[in-house]
């Protein structure tokens, strides 16, 4: 893991993260700034799975209640990969401002889409949450995470469904793009990002380790850390 030095994060391994639990403790290094002068009630959301690791880390450095946000990617019909938006659990969706229309599939085909991950994404919280209740839902502000952004669009539909329910939202990015950044700037309280490279290739890049969370991963941060 990466290492505190007077309170700061000194990050190892060649300038790359160790893994998801050492990007977290830098973004943590980042927000203890802020944290004490933050009113209300906190709660610190990993956007699955992976962000949840990078989550347990900084609830476990910052003494704040893990939770987690469920969102989903809507990626283009010929190029799943390539997203073209992505939608909250709220509902709340956004198309990627990149685009042109003439790039987008008609916008009936795109609502389709839109409505068919957001049951996925309803999908996805009942796998991770079970019955237990939204810490989300008692707090005044989230601190929101995830392991990296490139694009930034799911991060960016979790910030308006957050916004959507009155809540403050803080992002935290261990390494973003200038697009991402500038991009949740725009609609977020304030945005930490660690490491803001001006060549951005994939996320994996900025990790010694990256490999997949787990489910049952997951699934333990969330019951080991939400109690913090």
């Amino acid at each position: 893991m990466g290492a505190f030095l007077d309170g700061s994060y000194k990050k190892q391994h060649g300038g790359r993260y160790l893994n998801r639990y050492d990007a977290g403790r830098a973004i943590a290094s980042e927000f203890r700034k802020l944290i004490e002068s933050i009113p209300g009630k906190g709660v610190v959301a990993g956007l699955p799975r992976g962000g949840i690791e990078v989550a347990a880390a900084i609830s476990v450095d910052l003494k704040l209640p893990l939770d987690f946000r469920a969102v989903r990617k809507v990626g283009h019909p010929a190029q799943p990969e390539f997203a073209i938006g992505a939608v909250d659990i709220s509902g709340k969706y956004v198309r990627n401002p990149l685009l042109t229309d003439g790039e987008f599939p008609p916008q009936r085909e795109f609502e389709a889409m839109v409505e068919n991950e957001l049951v996925r994404a309803r999908d996805m919280e009942k796998e991770l949450r079970g019955n237990k209740k939204s810490l989300i839902d008692g707090a005044d502000w989230v601190l929101v995470v995830d392991d990296g952004a490139a694009t930034g669009l799911t991060m960016l539909a979790v910030v308006h469904g957050l916004k959507s329910e009155g809540k403050k939202v803080y992002v935290g990015l261990p390494v973003a793009s200038v697009q991402a950044v500038r991009m949740l700037e725009e609609v977020a309280d304030d945005v930490f990002a660690v490491s803001v490279p001006e060549y951005f290739g994939a996320v994996g890049q900025f990790y010694e380790d990256f490999s997949q969370l787990s489910t049952a991963d997951a699934k333990a941060y969330l019951d080991k850390y939400s109690e913090q």
